[in-house]
């Protein structure tokens, strides 16, 4: 796994979104888009990374997937019927003495 930031991560997948993200918290964002284009997000960003995401849900309808980061994790779940994606950014809890890699 590459060395990159979960801030560096989130920003590397919402990039080129412009104004169809919205921001529903300090760490996770919301943006309109196809299922097939959210599909394709997650997996560019496995290619940049050189990493497969970790499948957390994978229905027909709702693909759910962690993408580790050296700081903590980026969560991107990708919704047919609402046609959205949400990205979710978490650091790695410290207390717990964890670490993002596997």
């Amino acid at each position: 796994m590459r060395s990159t930031s979960t801030a560096m991560l989130f920003g590397i997948l919402f990039l080129g979104l412009g104004s169809a993200a919205q921001a529903q918290s300090e760490n996770t964002r919301v943006a309109s888009m196809p299922f097939s284009e959210c599909l394709s997000i997650i997996d560019e960003a496995a290619q940049d990374m050189d990493e497969e995401p970790v499948k957390l849900v994978s229905t027909n309808d709702n693909v759910t997937v962690r993408l580790a980061a050296s700081d903590g994790f980026v969560t991107v779940s990708c919704e047919r019927n609402g046609e959205r994606m949400t990205l979710t950014r978490s650091p790695v809890p410290g207390a717990a003495g964890m670490t993002a890699s596997r």
